[in-house]
């Protein structure tokens, strides 16, 4: 990448194009990385805390023969 090359992304939720560093991860509901946004959405999709579905280990199927 040239020096003046910036890295443009798409934000997942809003599908614009977006320069990576004006872009933050979101977190699901136990703090793990889930997906890399823009600034404006980044705020919408956190409001309650977290990103995504709450969820527990109850949720997690882990046997072979699932």
């Amino acid at each position: 990448m040239d020096e003046f090359e910036q890295d443009i992304r798409v934000c997942p939720n809003c599908e614009k194009e977006i320069p990576r560093s004006d872009m933050l991860y979101t977190h699901d509901c136990h703090g793990i990385r889930y997906r890399l946004v823009c600034y404006k959405c980044h705020r919408l999709l956190m409001a309650k805390g977290y990103d995504g579905a709450y969820y527990s280990e109850a949720d997690e199927c882990l046997d072979v023969d699932y």
